[in-house]
This record gives C-alpha cells, structure tokens and sequence, in this order.
C-alpha cells in the first residue's frame, strides 16, 4: 500500500471518531436538558428546576439546582424534592422567590386551595401555598398561570367552573387573587 493511502485512511479513521465523540456529548447534554423544566439567570447566577426522578400517576419529583459561575457547575439546593404532575409551570421572580404551579391543582381544603409551592429561599425549602375562596356553586378552581407582580403587587391569575346562578348548566370565570406574604396565602383581589 502507498503511503498515500495509509494517510487518507488515517485522516478518514480521525475524522469519524471525532464526529463519534460529539455525538455522544451532544447526546449526553440533550438528556441533561430533557430534566431541566425552568431556567433562569440573575447576572452570573442560574437557578434551574431540574426533574429527578418520575414517580406513579404521571407525577415527577423535582428540585432547585444553582449555578454561580455562569452554569458551568450546578448544585443541588432543595433540602427535599416537590411532586408536580409532568406539565407543570415554574417561575422565579427574583433569587429567592419562585414557585412551581402542580397539575392538577385544586386540592380543597376548608375553602383553601392548595395547588402552587413557594419558595422564599431560592429552592431551599417549599411551602404549599393557600388560595381563599369560598364559593359553594364551585367545581373546579384552576391556576391559570405563574404568579407576576403589577404595581408592586403580587398577583395570581385562576378561573373556576362554577354552576350558573340560574341553575342553567356551567360557567368559567376568571379571578385575581393578590398575596400580602410573598405568595404564602392569595385572597380574592377586591
């Protein structure tokens, strides 16, 4: 064989090989990417909610995970993971207040709805927050979306399925509820 030939062969064998390495890390940082559910940056600061396991009846334990350099490493920060549902909606407003919105969300109880976690230590610790409302022709109390803030308040969209007031079948109505302690408890917005 010509020298030519063994050296073509060799740049040929190179060659594959590294297509085969970027493939594998490109495959390795796709699944990473699949367990990340919300990504956001404060400066040089990323907070992640990073899926870490399924659990039965189409639920997903997940955790709060931070960067300080960029994302290059992350840690994890929850002392405990939370169970969402597999579509559910994360925000954080800010390095310490964030909250993931589990489906379905309108557990009832004594007229608080219990369908949202919050966190005021930036996925440290989780509480279950409270929705009040007290609504007897009530079905279904949903969280439409993530809490935001407007004009200094902090605000949470919901709607409910409600019967009619004429007993004529059903109706949805959207609500505004307003949180005084960084989404701890929400009460209808007047």
């Amino acid at each position: 064989m010509k020298k030519r030939n063994i050296i073509g062969i060799i740049i040929i064998l190179v060659v594959i090989i590294i297509g085969i390495v970027i493939l594998i890390t490109n495959n390795k940082t796709n699944i990473e990417d699949e367990n990340t559910l919300y990504s956001i940056k404060f400066d040089n600061t990323i907070l992640r909610f990073e899926r870490y396991d399924y659990v039965s009846g189409q639920n997903q334990l997940v955790g709060v995970q931070k960067s300080t350099n960029n994302g290059k490493d992350f840690e994890d920060v929850s002392k405990e993971e939370i169970t969402v549902s597999m579509e559910p909606k994360f925000i954080f407003l800010n390095e310490k207040l964030g909250f993931a919105v589990k489906k379905p969300n309108n557990t009832k109880d004594n007229n608080k709805y219990h369908g949202m976690y919050v966190t005021k230590d930036g996925g440290k610790t989780f509480i279950l927050s409270e929705i009040n409302y007290d609504n007897p022709n009530i079905e279904i109390l949903t969280i439409e979306d993530v809490p935001y803030y407007e004009d200094n308040d902090l605000k949470l969209h919901c709607s409910i399925y409600q019967v009619k007031q004429d007993n004529s079948g059903y109706e949805d109505k959207n609500l505004y509820f307003i949180s005084k302690d960084e989404g701890i408890t929400w009460n209808l917005e007047k």
